[in-house]
Parts: structure tokens; sequence; C-alpha cells
């Protein structure tokens, strides 16, 4: 809501490493969130984490695979303050953790776009004071009664945030019209199948020749618009999705196509002692097999052939 933010220079990423960073920086002195998400990341899905979240109290959640966009907040603030630091920091680059506090600093007493006010000032209801003031000046403050003070503070507060409210509001409206422009209308229903978009890079093999889209999959469940519960045919375990990694899977079932495929191949026997072999019934058997398993290949998606929104970010990944 405010925009604060808050970032610390670690020097590792392992779990007891943040979990100690959220108690003694964070808890102790903002208190207990209701709820801390993160991505998937190994270091916030050990025992260790989860132990922390459960004494607190706080409710764990965490984004999809592959679609940073629910942490998206979080993501763009990483990648500002990797624009920012990189103006700033030496060539040898190893000093960007003194220049994090001055990046803090600025960003939190700028205007933010969305919200048009500072983070300082709808978290504490005053503009923090700057270096620059020491040369400008600043307003001195006035002689106000500890009673009226709070009244003032509070009538403040309370205008400017609603304000936020407004402008937060505005600009979530805006957002959605756009991603609706590019978004595919209607979804998946249980029992659909559908291709997974799940590129795996292996080292040594072309990118361009490995495939990203895997399946057929089973749409068990629709937990919210964008958000299904599917498993691999025939018995893979269940996975949390989200639409944007899904296309419809508009070849047959893979493994009635096996059936089918084997059916062919024994419809035309090998030949084998004094029986003869006939070029004829050779092309025709490569053919109807060929044929059979090339239609789910041309039924598999490119990268590019959703029917439904891919996000830029996810894009530029590949």
């Amino acid at each position: 809501f405010s925009k604060w933010v808050k970032a610390y220079a670690l020097s590792n990423q392992e779990a007891i490493t943040i979990a100690d960073v959220i108690v003694k920086e964070l808890v102790s002195r903002l208190g207990v969130p209701y709820e801390l998400h993160s991505d998937q990341g190994r270091n916030f899905e050990s025992a260790l984490f989860s132990r922390m979240c459960q004494t607190l109290g706080i409710r764990k959640t965490r984004t999809t695979a592959l679609h940073p966009q629910s942490d998206g907040m979080v993501e763009r603030m990483n990648r500002t303050m990797g624009k920012y630091l990189s103006k700033v920091v030496s060539e040898h680059q190893r000093d960007w953790d003194q220049f994090l506090h001055l990046f803090l600093l600025a960003y939190r007493s700028s205007i933010h776009e969305t919200t048009g006010q500072t983070p300082a000032n709808i978290l504490f209801g005053r503009e923090i004071r700057l270096p620059c003031d020491l040369q400008f000046g600043i307003r001195p403050n006035e002689d106000i009664a500890g009673e009226d003070y709070v009244a003032n503070l509070r009538r403040r507060m309370d205008d400017i945030h609603e304000r936020v409210r407004t402008n937060i509001n505005a600009a979530s409206d805006r957002m959605k019209e756009r991603y609706d422009v590019k978004a595919e209308k209607g979804g998946y229903k249980s029992g659909d199948l559908v291709w997974l978009y799940n590129p795996r890079r292996r080292r040594g093999y072309s990118p361009k020749l490995q495939r990203s889209w895997e399946g057929p999959y089973e749409v068990l469940t629709r937990i919210n618009d964008v958000i299904y519960r599917i498993k691999q045919l025939p018995k893979g375990k269940p996975k949390i999705i989200h639409f944007n990694r899904l296309a419809p899977y508009n070849g047959d079932h893979g493994f009635q196509k096996e059936q089918q495929v084997q059916t062919v191949a024994q419809s035309h026997p090998t030949s084998s002692g004094n029986e003869g072999v006939t070029r004829s019934n050779v092309t025709a058997r490569r053919r109807e097999v060929t044929t059979l398993v090339f239609e789910d290949l041309f039924a598999m998606p490119s990268d590019h052939a959703l029917a439904h929104c891919v996000s830029e970010d996810l894009r530029m990944s590949r």
C-alpha cells in the first residue's frame, strides 16, 4: 500500500540467514506479518523457514513456477534497484552494498507513480528530512499541543490514504484493461487436456532443438480465474499452474495414440521365414505409423503459439 521498501545486503541466501534477518530486522521493528509471499526457492521452502512461519503464526504463500508476475512488486523493485546500483558501483562491483541505503533513502522520499505520494508521507504522514534540506531549508515545525497534533495527524493520514486508495484503484483498472486486450477469454474446465510450458535446458544441447512443452496434462480443478490444478497422464502428481503456462491440447490422447500405433503395426506384421516381403506393404505400414506419431508432434505448440497472453517477462526468460 505505502510502497515503503526494506532491503538488506546478505552474505548468502541460506534459509537460516534470511530467517535471522526477518526476525531481527522486520519482526522486531514492525511486528509479526499476517502473510509472507515468496518464490519457490529452496531457502523459502525449507523446513527451517516453514518452522519459523509456524512458530510466529505467519501464513506462507508462494508464486507458481515460472510465473514471477504474482510477485510482481518485488520483481519490479529488484529491477529498479539494479538500475540504480549499476550507475554508482565501482568497476569491480564489490561495493554495491555500500550504496544500498542511499538508494532506499532516495526511493522512500520520491513520489510513486501509482500512489501519487512518497512512501514516507504515506507511512508517517510527513516527508522525511533529506541532505538537500540543509541547503534549501524546510518549513519550521509548528508549535502544536500534543492532543492537537494527534488530531491533525489523524486527519492528514486519513486524507492521504484515501487519495492513495483512489490512485491505486485507477492504476489497477488501467493495468487490467491492458492485460485483457491480450488475454484469452474463458479458460479450461475439469477434464480438459492441455500442454504445459516447462522449458528445461540441458547443458551441451542446443536450446533451439529442445522441447519447451510437455503433455498431455489433464485439468483437475480450476482454483480461480488464472490458477489451475493439473496432472500429467496417466498417473502424474498434481501441480498448481498459472493459466499463462497452459495451451489447449488438440492432439489425440497420448496413450490412445500408442495403442493405435500398435494396432497399425500388428495389422502389418513383419515378414519372416518363407513369407515374401514386398515394398508396398512395408511402405504402407510405415506411412500409417509415422502419420499417427507426427499428428501429435505437429499439435504441440511452438514457444510463441500460446492461444492466450504470454507475458514479455516470460518470453525474455527463455
